[in-house]
């Protein structure tokens, strides 16, 4: 699976779009309004203001609000460093840790947990041992370090001095919370700029104020299609994706007909559509994902394969979870930052009843008033009118039989639902 090759940023005073690209194919967007940016990374001073011993965790309160924090147990009232690592979502708080990491990219400092890990990219055992030996040189006895498989080309003296910038940081950040009243920010949220710069190593974002490089590298298109109920298939048929609270349903509609070949091939380019779109939206929470229903066991499994790859090269953590009793494919995807969703579309409203529905239930209040109004008289909101003058004619019509006498007037000021029985009187 292609990485990322390029990032297109487009600031903006209200908020900043970024794509990330690998050969040309946009796989993932941030839109992130200044009035709510991102707090992923950032590092707090923190007050515990509610222990909740059945769930393991805690209430902490951050500058602007409450985070909630599950990794270490704490005594309300304590302060303590917390490093945010997942935005909050709606009514949910976003998400804090006391192991914090420190990264420049290349190098992962984590304070308080001890040791020296170098990716297995790094090549032959007489550098491996060279290059612990040298951060274990650096590095306390109470922290530990991490170097990532993109540094491996990287010279082993540059390792150790990005290695003592981020104990710098550290050092900082605890003289500063030593000194600080919570909530405060130690370091406080860095801009989409920085965090897609740490997000990929080596990669320069292009920043284009104007948005002509945003538009042209394909993201506008693919910022629509993210944001759309229903997203065509390249061969046919389309994806329709629901999202709730407790998660998000993707159907697959495939074009009808075809050969059984054609009906798997069909399946594996949604399946593949579908895991582009979980990462393009930054979908959070549990997801599943309703294919035509197979019944080959091997096709089933080459489908499982073929999004195991896609969640691998994620940028986010993707469980596949595998097929549930009803034939559906079962996914959690642990996104960090807020889903688009979030901040570009209005969230789900409850419930209402449909037109019909309540035009059923303004003639339902008539028949309880009537009985007392010699002349009753309807008042309806305007598209509860508009039904019974068209499809629910017949249904009027036969209450006015009934009673005698009805009339009809509308009242813009109702609610969509709204009706009132009055007299004429």
């Amino acid at each position: 699976m292609a990485t990322v090759d390029r990032i297109v940023v487009a600031p903006t005073p209200w908020a900043t779009r970024v794509a990330f690209l690998a050969s040309g194919e946009v796989l993932e967007l941030w839109v992130e309004g200044s009035d709510r940016p991102s707090l992923v990374g950032a590092v707090a001073l923190a007050r515990v203001v509610a222990v909740h011993p059945d769930l393991g965790a805690a209430t902490v309160a951050i500058p602007g609000g409450e985070a909630y924090l599950s990794d270490r147990a704490v005594i309300e009232g304590e302060r303590l460093v917390v490093q945010i690592v997942r935005d909050g979502v709606a009514a949910k708080r976003p998400v804090a840790r006391a192991g914090v990491e420190l990264s420049d990219g290349a190098v992962v400092l984590t304070p308080r947990t001890p040791g020296v890990g170098l990716s297995s990219s790094f090549r032959g055992k007489a550098r491996r041992a060279g290059l612990k030996a040298a951060l274990a040189a650096v590095v306390p006895d109470d922290v530990g370090v991490l170097v990532r498989a993109g540094a491996a080309d990287r010279a082993d003296d540059a390792l150790v001095a990005d290695t003592g910038r981020l104990l710098q940081r550290w050092r900082s950040i605890r003289e500063r919370a030593e000194a600080g009243e919570p909530p405060v920010w130690l370091e406080p949220p860095v801009s989409a700029v920085e965090a897609a710069r740490a997000a990929v190593p080596g990669v320069e974002p292009e920043v284009d104020e104007s948005g002509r490089l945003f538009e042209e590298c394909g993201a506008t298109e693919a910022l629509e299609a993210a944001l759309a109920r229903r997203v065509a298939l390249p061969d046919g048929g389309e994806l329709v994706v629901e999202s709730v609270e407790a998660g998000t349903l993707i159907d697959v509609n495939l074009p009808a007909g075809g050969a059984r070949d054609g009906f798997r091939r069909a399946n594996e380019t949604a399946a593949l559509a579908a895991m582009r779109q979980l990462r393009l939206r930054g979908l959070r929470g549990i997801v599943l994902l309703d294919l035509p229903r197979m019944t080959d066991r091997a096709v089933r499994l080459r489908i499982t394969n073929l999004v195991e790859e896609m969640a691998a090269a994620d940028s986010a953590r993707v469980q596949v979870l595998g097929w549930t009793p009803g034939g559906m494919l079962e996914l959690a995807r642990e996104g960090v930052r807020r889903p688009l969703a979030d901040d570009l579309l209005e969230p789900p409203t409850e419930p209402r009843p449909s037109v019909r529905a309540a035009a059923w239930a303004a003639l339902a209040g008539l028949r309880r008033e009537a009985a007392r109004i010699p002349r009753p008289r309807l008042v309806l909101a305007p598209a509860l009118a508009g039904w019974l003058d068209g499809p629910g004619r017949p249904i009027l019509e036969a209450e006015r039989r009934r009673l005698g006498h009805l009339s009809v007037a509308t009242d813009p000021a109702l609610a969509r639902d709204g009706f009132r029985v009055e007299s004429e009187d």
